[in-house]
């Protein structure tokens, strides 16, 4: 068992707690969500009752996590709704319009933009167990080991009447199949694909999502209808939610912050993503503790953004436009 899942996921326990104290729900959202994640990873590295305890501990904190909780993204959402959440909850009305269940959706954009927060807060709407499948869970030392995890994952999630099943980084798993790669990687790939048949036709008991950074490494395989069909691009915030993103960020704040030092940051994070935005924040924030500053001030806000570095570059971006206009993918 690793220590490093176990103290992560108590510290993310103890950061919502506080965040909800402090009635900053954004901030302890995110923080169930994470904990969530490294209850999974503890469970993954389990067996037996100490693993099912993590994950009934992280389906019970994924209980906390609703659609609702996304900011913005209403797009994605209504993509999501669409396919896996309406016709579950209202189930004959879909069935009278021939409507069903399945298919995966892949969630495709820049980091830091909370993918893996929407596939989460999937599993808390319909109340449903999720499980994160990564590259770390499938990729083992010995020989038939890999193929061995992958049964075994989609296993458990299949003892179930019905999960969510999300597939983390997709592009470390999922690989173009070429002639320089791996052996283990063409069987691994073969192996997954084999477990997804099915998917279309709603006779798997789970909901398929995904997430990549770069949709242009992944095997085309994996884009026909019935495994990843849909594509939902998860973008960088635009000036209203960067805007809502910073004044959350200093919600807890005791001291003034002016107006024209938010829409200046607002406006100068044109190309960053959430989590960019409320690291910037933090900074700017110690800034002033170190500095004993009163008030915060647009000359503040500047002197901590000299030099902004988006998680995210132009070539990350021109390279998923890329790949849409190749695959003839029109963003909703």
């Amino acid at each position: 068992m690793s220590n490093f899942n176990y103290e992560k996921k108590l510290e993310h326990e103890k950061a919502a707690e506080k965040a909800l104290m402090e009635d900053d729900f954004p901030s302890a959202f995110y923080h169930v969500a994470e904990a969530a994640k490294f209850a999974l990873a503890l469970a993954n590295q389990c067996t037996g009752k100490l693993r099912e305890a993590y994950m009934s501990n992280a389906n019970e904190l994924m209980e906390s996590v609703r659609m609702a909780d996304v900011a913005g993204m209403e797009n994605v959402k209504r993509q999501i709704r669409l396919r896996m959440i309406d016709p579950l909850q209202h189930a004959e009305e879909a069935r009278k319009h021939g409507l069903k269940v399945g298919g995966g959706i892949l969630l495709y954009g820049p980091p830091g933009t909370g993918k893996t927060f929407i596939a989460k807060a999937v599993a808390g709407e319909l109340d449903l167990p999720f499980y994160t499948i990564t590259a770390a869970d499938i990729f083992g030392k010995y020989v038939g080991e890999s193929e061995n995890n992958i049964r075994d994952l989609f296993a458990e999630a299949r003892k179930n009447p019905l999960s969510v099943v999300f597939i983390d980084e997709l592009e470390t798993i999922f690989r173009k199949r070429t002639g320089d790669i791996h052996e283990t990687t063409q069987k691994v790939i073969s192996v997954i694909l084999q477990e997804l048949d099915g998917v279309k036709d709603g006779k798997n008991p789970f909901l398929l999502l995904g997430a990549t950074n770069a949709p242009w490494m992944i095997d085309e395989a994996f884009m026909r209808t019935g495994r990843f069909d849909v594509k939902a691009y998860v973008g960088l915030p635009d000036l209203p939610a960067r805007e809502q993103i910073i004044r959350n960020a200093f919600k807890h704040v005791e001291y003034p912050v002016d107006e024209d030092a938010i829409m200046y940051l607002a406006s100068a994070t044109g190309k960053c993503s959430g989590a960019d935005i409320n690291g910037i924040v933090q900074s700017i924030r110690q800034t002033a503790f170190e500095r004993h500053a009163d008030r915060y001030t647009i000359e503040l806000f500047r002197s901590c953004t000299q030099h902004i570095a988006p998680s995210c570059n132009e070539e990350t971006l021109r390279k998923i436009e890329e790949w849409e206009r190749q695959n003839e993918i029109t963003r909703e």
